[in-house]
Formats: structure tokens, C-alpha cells, sequence
């Protein structure tokens, strides 16, 4: 699978795929047919061992290897590989998952990261359980740049970690309004039966009726979830 923006490409690596990236970047673009890129930054020892981290929990959790794996970034116009996010595991028992994402720094202040993060929530929120998605950046000036990403794309500074010399930000899932949409479907179903037995009005009728009342079901489960959270 994978997901699409209008410039990015986002493609979840499998743990075969992972065990590449471990070895080294370019193997892992070879693997997946994409043109090298020459500003590929020298790995440190803690972005090593975070991609060695990532290989054994996809390991230990294979169905559940989306949210522990690693998702580059290609830019589609290049072909290329220009950075990489991903979720801590999947949402706790308070209905809460963590994000972290990085892009190299030839393609950065551009719009990309805010662009990949936006599809990537929009998956997890298509997910079950998910209506909280974190993010943790540094307290240093350095991170303004991550930290106006993360506003643009609708996170709300929560808290802070002072012994870490963090900043948390999150960002809840969309209230849902499945009451239209139902009622949309409702209304097409309601006029093909109406038109069966020549009378549309009282299909249409039934039809809205039906989706209303199931539309307004969903929306009144999803809001007591969010009670209980």
C-alpha cells in the first residue's frame, strides 16, 4: 500500500524492506527503484539504532507493522527518497499514538513534511480507536521550524517535558458527521426504490429516514467514545 499527496509518494516499508534500511539507505532505494539522492545525510549512531529499534518491533508485531515501521517520503517529480516518518505503535488505551517524521535538508522549508504529516493522520484517523495523534519536538530554536509544521497542520501545544527538554503537541480526530453522508446515501437508495415501484417521493422519504437515523447513530457512538475518553 501506499499513500498519495500531490507531490509525495508515502510508502510503508515491509521488515524485509527494514532490515535494508538498517544496512544502509541506498540498498533500500535500489530495492524499491528509486533515483539515489546525492544529499543523503552521514547516519549518526541514534538514527541507527532508532531504525534497528523500528526492524524488531515490525518483527515482534507483524500485523501490526504499519505503525512501527518506517514510511518514506519520495517526492513523485524526482523519483526520489527525501525523508521518512512514522508512528511509535499503535493507539494506547486512552486512544492515543505517537508521530515522529524528518526530511533531508536539501528539500526542507518547502512544504513537504506538512504535507506527508496531513496524509498520515488522515490514515491513522481512518484507523480504529485513533483520535489522538502526538508529537514531541525539542524546546530548542533550533525546532521552530518543526514546531510551525505541526501548528500549520493543526497540532495544539499540550505540554512540556522539562527533563527531557520537550514540547508536546496533539491533534484529535475530526468530530465525525456521518448524518449527511448517510442521508446522501439514503436519498440514492430511496429514489432507485421509489423508481422500482413507480412511486419516488415515498422511497426518497424512506430513504432519507433510514440514512438520518443511521447516520445519527454513528455520530452519537462516536461522541460517547470521545466522552469516555
Amino acid at each position: 500500500m501506499e499513500l498519495k499527496s500531490k507531490r509525495l509518494r508515502i510508502i510503508p516499508l515491509t521488515i524485509e524492506q527494514m532490515a535494508l534500511l538498517c544496512q544502509s539507505r541506498e540498498k533500500l532505494e535500489t530495492v524499491l527503484g528509486l533515483v539515489s539522492n546525492e544529499f543523503i545525510e552521514i547516519r549518526d549512531e541514534h538514527l541507527n539504532t532508532a531504525y534497528d529499534e523500528m526492524r524488531r518491533s515490525c518483527e515482534a508485531h507483524p500485523r501490526d507493522y504499519l505503525w512501527y515501521t518506517n514510511w518514506q517520503i519520495i517526492l513523485k517529480d524526482e523519483n526520489k527518497s527525501i525523508g521518512s516518518i512514522g508512528f511509535m505503535g499503535p493507539a494506547n488505551e486512552r486512544h492515543e499514538t505517537e508521530i515522529g517524521y524528518g526530511i533531508d535538508e536539501a528539500y526542507r522549508n518547502q512544504g513537504y513534511a506538512a504535507e506527508a504529516l496531513q496524509k498520515m493522520c488522515e490514515w491513522a484517523f481512518s484507523q480504529e480507536n485513533v483520535y489522538y495523534i502526538q508529537a514531541k519536538i525539542e524546546s530548542d530554536p533550533i525546532n521552530i521550524p518543526s514546531k510551525k509544521v505541526l501548528v500549520k497542520c493543526g497540532f495544539i501545544k499540550t505540554g512540556s517535558e522539562e527533563e527531557k527538554a520537550e514540547l508536546l503537541f496533539e491533534l484529535e480526530k475530526p468530530k465525525s458527521s456521518f448524518v449527511s453522508i448517510y442521508m446522501c446515501l439514503g436519498l440514492s437508495i430511496g429514489m432507485y426504490i421509489g423508481t422500482s415501484f413507480d412511486n419516488i417521493a415515498i422511497g426518497m422519504c424512506i430513504g432519507i429516514s433510514i440514512g438520518v437515523a443511521l447516520g445519527a447513530a454513528l455520530d452519537e457512538s462516536d461522541k460517547n467514545k470521545r466522552k469516555r475518553n
